[in-house]
């Protein structure tokens, strides 16, 4: 256990999911010690905690230099009395991702994340998509991993440290072959598995869309298994270099999914263009359960996705009322942390439990 971990920080911790919603968004690291002159240095570059006065947090564009200057304020002594926690809009803060402020930095200058790519130690972690109709699992979405010796890195530091390096290409590279390489058979012959794909990566060259064609025959994959999921649409290239993309992958056989439709650049436009055979939909769509007026639109928007051909999934399911939600608004797929984390393994958690429940909601 950390030094200074006790039993304020956990209450902070155990609040945090809450809190985050209420008062601190973006991304972020919360900070705690037991010496409040610490605290106080702290609170020069950041901002106090409304129910913990030995937590600040530095958060909001810059929390990244903000925390070189607290840290480089600090005495060798002082630096073991802090504990963090990082947090962004999408990863709250959770007891396991607590550090040592030391270990922390070294996260956040990346040195751990070059070593990790130059001796390959990416790995997936798959999350199972379900049918909302028959229960049943049709696939998996394959998520970066990374390992080293603080144990498994996540996929929002791996994403967050690759982009802070320029070194995207290379990653996003990486994570797809270490997807179809560590299946080892395990997906069934009528399953799919969802591989993330940064389309602006192949803004000038083909290239490595062909190296992860070969890694998935050699893997011994069915093309018509394999579903590219765009990300990042806000940088995706220019019309011309995304519709060769388009085809080529449609040539070797592939599907392919647009993430986070309805939110930034992820569009009804870019889904009229590109044609998607399936389209996830942003989860801050399936956060409004009791709001009529956005549920109508949520509605609308899947029978658009349909209307293009394409499958519709309900992403970040984490409530009861989130799949009952999904359900009212005909969605085909759901997935979310309330069927099933993602895992090491190709798990395939029931379904039928989980919707039992909405009556009961």
């Amino acid at each position: 256990m950390n030094r200074g971990f006790d039993l304020s920080l956990r209450e902070f911790i155990f609040s945090a999911s809450d809190r985050l919603q209420k008062e601190y968004r973006g991304a972020g690291v919360a900070i705690y010690s037991d010496r409040p002159h610490v605290v106080t240095k702290g609170l020069d570059l950041g901002q106090s905690d409304d129910l913990n006065t030995s937590v600040f947090h530095l958060s909001g564009l810059g929390w990244e230099q903000q925390l070189e200057q607290f840290v480089n304020g600090l005495s060798p002594d002082d630096l073991t009395s802090c504990t963090a926690v990082r947090y962004s809009a999408d990863e709250p803060l959770e007891p396991w991702r607590s550090l040592s402020l030391n270990e922390l930095v070294t996260q956040v200058s990346g040195r751990w994340f070059n070593e990790i790519l130059a001796e390959n130690r990416i790995i997936s972690y798959y999350q199972p998509i379900y049918c909302l109709k028959s229960c049943r699992v049709i696939g998996f979405e394959a998520l970066a991993r990374g390992v080293d010796h603080t144990g498994i890195r996540s996929g929002f530091e791996m994403v967050s440290a690759a982009a802070k390096l320029g070194r995207k290409k290379e990653f996003d590279r990486s994570a797809r072959i270490a997807a179809l390489q560590c299946l080892y058979e395990q997906l069934g012959p009528e399953e799919l598995i969802f591989i993330n794909l940064c389309p602006d990566s192949f803004a000038h060259s083909l290239e490595d869309l062909h190296s992860t064609v070969f890694a998935m025959r050699g893997a011994g994959i069915n093309p018509a298994q394999v579903v590219f999921e765009f990300v990042e649409a806000d940088q995706f290239p220019s019309e011309n270099a995304l519709l060769n993309l388009v085809a080529t992958i449609r040539e070797s056989g592939a599907k392919i999914a647009l993430d986070d439709f309805g939110s930034g650049h992820s569009t009804i436009a870019m889904a009229e263009l590109i044609r998607p055979d399936i389209i996830k939909f942003d989860r801050t769509l399936l956060q409004a359960t009791e709001d009529e007026a956005k549920e109508i639109l949520l509605s609308s928007l899947v029978n658009f996705a349909k209307s293009l051909g394409a499958q519709t999934v309900a992403e970040g399911i984490e409530s009861v009322a989130q799949l009952a939600l999904a359900e009212r608004s005909k969605f085909d797929l759901i997935q979310g942390w309330l069927v099933a984390r993602p895992n090491a393994r190709l798990l395939r958690p029931e379904l039928a439990f989980q919707k039992s429940l909405i009556e009961l909601d």
